[in-house]
């Protein structure tokens, strides 16, 4: 009985460790938190309106954190979205280089939130992101953008979910 007790035991813990390489991080502009698990992402240094930036350790995910105080509404958060993509594409890129692959709806800590999937790039190439907004009066405005090269974006959108099921408004 007490070996059968031990190996339940043990079972549970090795289930568990995953959780315990978490780092929950609150954001220091909206109140929200966000568990990120540090075997898996490497911090970098964040660029501009970026809170977060995190590649995978062979660098084919990333995934980034912009949060504002301000709010919009969501039609033109969604037009913003759109034009930075176009800007961060470069190359002479236009609004008709993103090739917009599918928006939803989905539920992430509780509020719901848009979601773009678009890939940036001439002829099809380049990346594709998943971008997951939400904007709300009192709260403000955030991003979490994921992205990686077409061949990684199964992966890149199951450590999304992977990640999103763990924000918090706090």
């Amino acid at each position: 009985m007490m070996k059968s007790l031990a190996w339940g035991l043990g079972a549970v813990l090795l289930m568990a460790a995953p959780a315990w390489a978490c780092d929950t991080i609150n954001s220091k502009v909206v109140k929200m938190s966000v568990c990120v698990d540090d075997t898996d992402w490497v911090l970098q240094a964040p660029q501009g309106a970026q809170e977060l930036l995190y590649y995978n350790a062979d660098q084919t995910l990333a995934f980034t954190l912009i949060t504002e105080k301000e709010t919009f509404p969501v039609s033109d958060f969604r037009s913003a979205i759109l034009a930075n993509a176009v800007s961060g594409a470069g190359d002479g890129a236009t609004i008709d280089d993103v090739n917009i692959l599918s928006e939803r709806i989905e539920n992430v800590g509780g509020k719901p939130w848009n979601v773009i999937e678009y890939q940036v790039g001439k002829q099809g190439g380049g990346y594709i992101f998943q971008n997951f907004y939400y904007v709300q009066p009192g709260f403000g405005s955030t991003q979490f953008i994921f992205w990686s090269l077409p061949d990684a974006a199964t992966a890149a959108a199951y450590r999304a979910g992977q990640m999103l099921t763990d924000v918090a408004f706090n």
